[in-house]
């Protein structure tokens, strides 16, 4: 994969029944400096920096410190969480580990060679911080994490990259990992590289917590294998074997998709497995764990890979465990075109509203038609054809050409992607301005509430 041009470097790690067994690093973790990759090479951690955070939270709570079935608020009342569909009260700690407590998608980051400077994160959360559905859905939140980071700091004291290098990564001896923060010199790190190998200045988030670290292969497979329990003489115990089963249950029962920082596997060839994986701007990881098998692998990359990553974690798990790869092959879904559909009679009509973003509100009108199918206009731009995503009698999710005229969102130029519920004849629900980036292979979501009536 490396000699075919696909990345810049790969750092594996491999344990089974406690050991390390493979643990190795392939490519160039500076392309320009001539710098290998190596087992200890810190690179970006993406999304996997929500397995921390939460793993950092769940400190706090086996002190009794957090309620995990309190209201967030609760920890953080001088945050300006505004909520469209309910009572802001209502959305607990739980919710927003779950990603179920209906805030809607959020990705925004900022470059050290951009202008622009990140602003502060409780105006980040006044801005972004929205209920959009009742909690419950799952909605996958970079905020959420973000504010379950802030909730962190807030409850324990300390700065959040302090207490989760006092409080998880000191102990587990994971000498290879730091949170990121602005100024702050790391050494030995993974250059990012866009697919064409040019290099991407360093970034930060609103706030750490959802993908703020730096981190090894050696020190992720470290940090798996305490997940699984697997009590090394050299770490020390930061929750209790109860607690981490806890993260990984499906609770309640009706929650299948993710837990307290892993998504689930349900049933791969057998075997119940959890995972996260963790992308951004020139990085591509995976983190995947086999608790009946004893086993864990990490995947780091600092060059996005696709499929890539999931064939390479396949091969391992097909090596390991037979037969688990091509199961899980077998059982995949056939992709044909979903044939057009009528749209369905609920929604078909006019409707008229408005989109409430941080600093104003925009007219929209929206009309639905079997023959033409959904057109939309925002207050002062040109009716736009939408494209019709999923349509269903209750809910429609569809994209179109237009702005958000906020000065974050003009910024940030794209199309907007629009997810309404239909309860009789009002629509409600996020829009949310989308812009990809290509040479920084960075995609931006601000979203905004939306709600229309039936005319």
């Amino acid at each position: 994969m490396i000699a075919d041009g696909k990345a810049a470097s790969l750092s594996i790690a491999v344990a089974k029944d406690g050991k390390i067994i493979w643990e190795d690093s392939f490519g160039w973790a500076n392309l320009a400096e001539k710098v290998r990759a190596t087992p200890h090479t810190k690179y970006l951690s993406g999304s996997i920096a929500k397995t921390i955070t939460a793993t950092g939270l769940m400190t706090l709570a086996e002190k009794g410190l957090v309620d995990l079935d309190k209201p967030l608020l609760d920890y953080v009342p001088h945050l300006k969480i505004r909520s469209f569909v309910g009572e802001e009260k209502e959305i607990t700690v739980r919710h927003v580990l779950n990603h179920r407590s209906g805030m809607p998608s959020y990705c925004e980051l900022f470059f050290e060679d951009d202008p622009e400077e990140p602003r502060g994160f409780p105006e980040t959360v006044k801005r972004y911080g929205i209920i959009t559905f009742p909690p419950g859905p799952y909605i996958y939140s970079n905020l959420g994490y973000e504010l379950i980071a802030y909730l962190l700091s807030e409850v324990s004291g300390l700065d959040y990259s302090r207490h989760i290098e006092k409080n998880v990564f000191s102990p587990l001896g994971m000498r290879d990992s730091l949170v990121l923060r602005r100024g702050r010199s790391i050494d030995q790190t993974a250059i990012c590289y866009t697919p064409d190998f040019n290099p991407i200045p360093r970034y930060w988030g609103s706030y750490p917590g959802a993908d703020g670290i730096y981190i090894s292969a050696h020190d992720l497979i470290r940090f798996a294998m305490f997940h699984l329990k697997d009590h090394l003489q050299d770490q020390r115990a930061i929750l209790s074997d109860e607690t981490i089963d806890k993260m990984q249950e499906a609770y309640p029962p009706s929650n299948t998709r993710y837990g307290i920082g892993w998504d689930f596997d349900i049933n791969e060839a057998g075997y119940r497995s959890v995972y996260h994986g963790g992308e951004g701007p020139g990085s591509d990881n995976f983190m995947r764990l086999i608790p009946a098998e004893d086993m864990a692998l990490v995947i780091l990359s600092n060059t996005e890979i696709g499929d890539h990553l999931g064939e390479i974690q396949e091969e391992i798990c097909a090596a390991l465990i037979p037969g688990l790869a091509k199961v899980g092959k077998d059982n995949q879904t056939n992709n044909e075109p979903v044939k057009e559909q009528k749209i369905p009679e609920g929604l078909l009509g006019k409707w008229k509203g408005k989109i409430v973003a941080y600093d104003r509100e925009i007219d929209v009108e929206l009309k639905i038609s079997n023959a033409e199918g959904a057109k939309i206009s925002l207050s002062g731009q040109p009716e736009s054809k939408m494209d019709l995503a999923v349509v269903t009698d209750d809910f429609l999710l569809g994209n179109f050409s237009g702005v958000i005229p906020t000065p974050d969102a003009s910024r940030h130029p794209g199309n907007i992607r629009m997810a309404l519920v239909r309860q009789g004849n009002r629509l409600s629900g996020q829009v949310t301005a989308v812009q990809w980036i290509e040479e920084r292979q960075m995609r931006y979501e601000l979203s905004s509430w939306i709600e229309l009536n039936k005319m």
